[in-house]
């Protein structure tokens, strides 16, 4: 995947694969998804989905988004990305799932990823191809040492995105909610 910007005054950060185009929310991206999903949509230039946004952004981790790229909108690419795929005729794209970082990296040069995809486009190698490149966009930023994330025990497609993406187990433990959850973590080579 490659990493580019256009010569829009605010350029959107995009990395592009060889299926999937993903976009990092910006502060205006970010307005659009709480206050004009049409104009969201449009902006990405994707066709609208009725069943958004995934499961995991849900609508008040959507308004803290907002409420933190307004604060620090140079944070734009460590707050969320949206994964669009080429899909319809007509040229416009269909957004197929959501990832990204937990925030900037920490004093370590730690970050942490997460990801979901749209029921209809999981087990498509899509997710694989999503972490990849924002494993390597996060790779790309000196400060990042490593790349954390975690997933739920039972969930074994996620697993695997993250095994066939170059993580390592590295524990299994439970988060603040009593959880179980299993740990993994990507270095700097």
């Amino acid at each position: 995947m490659t990493a580019s910007a256009q010569t829009d005054p605010n350029p959107p950060l995009e990395i592009k694969g060889a299926r999937l185009r993903l976009v990092a929310i910006t502060a205006e991206l970010a307005r659009l998804q709480v206050e004009d999903r049409p104009g969201f949509f449009k902006a990405l230039g994707a066709e609208r989905e009725s069943a958004w946004p995934p499961v995991t952004d849900d609508e008040p981790k959507l308004a803290e988004k907002l409420e933190i790229l307004n604060r620090a909108p140079e944070e734009a690419g460590w707050r969320g990305w949206v994964f669009l795929m080429g899909w319809t005729p007509d040229g416009l794209d269909r957004a197929v799932g959501v990832g990204g970082f937990h925030g900037p990296p920490d004093e370590e040069g730690v970050v942490e990823i997460g990801y979901a995809m749209q029921p209809s486009f999981r087990e498509q190698g899509l997710a694989t191809e999503a972490v990849e490149g924002l494993v390597g966009w996060a790779l790309s930023h000196e400060r990042v040492r490593k790349v954390c994330a975690r997933t739920l025990p039972h969930l074994t497609a996620s697993i695997r995105v993250l095994e066939k993406t170059g993580f390592s187990f590295v524990a299994e433990n439970e988060d603040e909610n009593g959880e179980r959850v299993r740990l993994y973590e990507r270095n700097r080579d």
